[in-house]
């Protein structure tokens, strides 16, 4: 994958920077709501209250970069809360599922809120994680409105922006001393930091903070897990939905860390922590962009495993059954791996099967022959095979592993996401990130159609996702109606809710692929993540 950022993208990226949003003198009849910072004039769209770029650190400038999240300054008056932060910085993309992120400034801290009225009873609310593998997205993406899942559930739907890349993940305890004792794991806490805010703010929005439900996307799923996993957040939410990711295939150790940030540091020409906070964040991105395209690729940065914020990868903590015990809805896309054919032109189906035996041998051994042999027998041709086998290690059967490590301990309710784009300019098939439009009724945006296609009947799913995402947000069950039960996962019956052109409860799955990969830990360290990265090679070069 190549995220390629030019001279000119930055200088525009520069020129669009967002200063500290003012406050100014708004009529009181408009509508305010009050945080502990002050209060903020927000306004009325599509039916609901919409809050945006409310603050819930300071922007993390200067001394504060590197540095974990503090509360920001208070203000008096009314902030204008009508408009989103910048994203925060970050290499521009051409990808379907990411827009409106090329406004960036590191002043870019904040939740975005809708709600139905500020007033009256408390409200379920759904806090949600965009994802882009740790360093791209933001929650001014147009996917992520807030607004239809508000109207439809009168339910409280909040988006937060964390910080990414370099300047959210780079491990520079060993350079900066206690300092930055925390520097590997600053967009975990600043997703803590977020969550806190929700506690202790959310009542003044029309919301319930003690009925909180996390979700994520992606590595915004991830980050779900890792939460999860993490003692001091426990407590900031009640339920989680994780769609496409686990709470394996994230992270590195410390001494993997510590390599990178060495090797960031020579792309960005510095030697200490004080020179890294004296750079330009444009110039942090071009260190970042070299750094990418000559040392580890741009599937590096996240959290990191540094006893410090994190003990050990997430998914070991929930092997032990001591993550968080809340009601969990998770699952999968039935072609996840086609949005890197489609969208980062990796011919991952014509991969020579030679070479694809030697990745999956690398984790698996003797088994290998078997495992494909399995994924070519129920597959239409080879290439079909590949991207089922491809995507099933790094998506489904993770996400399998934890819903087996949690449903003997609470309720797990498991789906399989099998709607098939129809769009013309690409076979996306039931790629990463396809459910996003359905989830928050997006399905009708122009931008979403050229990705999801028009299938006639699209409006009808769309109608069960967002349904069911809405129950169990307000009741820890996802199920719609008593004629469509959706029951909790278990080892036995495996039972799972395929969400597509024929929505229906299915057991166990795709039962064979699934049985052929007993033995295989899926554990964040088997397969490691080289490994799996491997996968996503159709050449070999990232194979050892």
């Amino acid at each position: 994958m190549s995220r390629l950022l030019t001279s000119v993208v930055i200088a525009m990226a520069g020129l669009t920077t967002i200063a500290t949003r003012p406050v100014i003198a708004i009529p009181r009849s408009a509508h305010v709501a009050y945080t502990e910072s002050g209060a903020v004039h927000g306004d009325s769209e599509s039916g609901v209250l919409v809050f945006r770029g409310v603050p819930y650190a300071a922007a993390p400038l200067g001394e504060l970069r590197f540095r974990p999240p503090v509360p920001p300054a208070r203000w008096t008056g009314e902030r204008d809360a009508r408009d989103f932060l910048p994203a925060c910085p970050q290499l521009v993309d051409r990808d379907p599922t990411e827009n409106n992120n090329s406004v960036m400034s590191e002043d870019c801290l904040g939740v975005n809120v809708w709600t139905p009225a500020i007033e009256g009873a408390r409200r379920p609310v759904m806090v949600f994680i965009h994802g882009g593998a740790f360093i791209e997205g933001s929650a001014r993406n147009s996917w992520y409105d807030g607004a239809a899942l508000a109207r439809r559930g009168n339910i409280v739907v909040v988006t937060l922006q964390y910080r990414v890349g370099a300047l959210g993940f780079l491990e520079l305890m060993r350079i900066g001393g206690d300092e930055a004792a925390a520097s590997g794991n600053l967009g975990i806490l600043d997703q803590i930091a977020a969550l806190q805010w929700v506690r202790r703010n959310i009542a003044s929005f029309g919301g319930d903070p003690t009925n909180v439900t996390l979700a994520g996307e992606s590595v915004g799923a991830a980050s779900v897990a890792i939460l999860m996993a993490i003692p001091q957040a426990r407590s900031l939410f009640q339920k989680a939905i994780l769609e496409s990711n686990s709470g394996a295939r994230v992270g590195h150790d410390l001494r993997q860390a510590e390599e990178m940030s060495a090797a960031f540091m020579r792309a960005a020409g510095v030697t200490s922590v004080g020179e890294l906070r004296a750079m330009r964040w444009q110039d942090v991105m071009r260190a970042q962009e070299h750094f990418f395209a000559a040392t580890f690729g741009d599937s590096t940065f996240g959290p990191t495993w540094d006893g410090v914020v994190i003990a050990e990868p997430p998914m070991k903590t929930i092997l032990a059954g001591r993550a968080a015990n809340v009601p969990v809805l998770l699952g999968t896309n039935l072609d996840e791996v086609r949005y890197w054919t489609e969208i980062e032109d990796l011919p991952l189906q014509s991969k020579p099967q030679s070479l694809l035996r030697r990745q999956v041998e690398a984790f698996t051994g003797s088994r290998a022959d078997q495992i494909i042999g399995t994924y070519v027998r129920s597959s239409p041709d080879y290439g079909a095979a590949v991207l089922q086998l491809e995507t099933d290690v790094l998506w489904r059967m993770p996400a399998i592993r934890m819903a087996e490590a949690l449903c003997d301990h609470q309720p797990v309710f498991m789906y399989l996401f099998t709607y098939r784009s129809t769009a013309s300019n690409a076979n996306y098939g039931s790629a990463h990130a396809m459910e996003l439009p359905f989830v928050f009724g997006g399905i009708d945006a122009l931008d979403a159609i050229a990705f999801t296609g028009r299938t006639p009947y699209r409006h009808q799913l769309m109608d069960q996702v967002q349904g069911a995402w809405l129950q169990f947000v307000r009741n820890a069950d996802p199920t719609i109606s008593a004629g469509a039960s959706w029951p909790p996962y278990d080892r036995v019956d495996r039972q799972t809710m395929e969400l597509g052109a024929r929505s229906r409860v299915v057991r166990d799955p795709y039962s064979e692929r699934r049985q052929v990969w007993e033995g295989t830990a899926f554990d964040n360290e088997t397969p490691s993540g080289a490994q799996v990265t491997a996968l996503l090679s159709e050449n070999g070069a990232h194979a050892e």
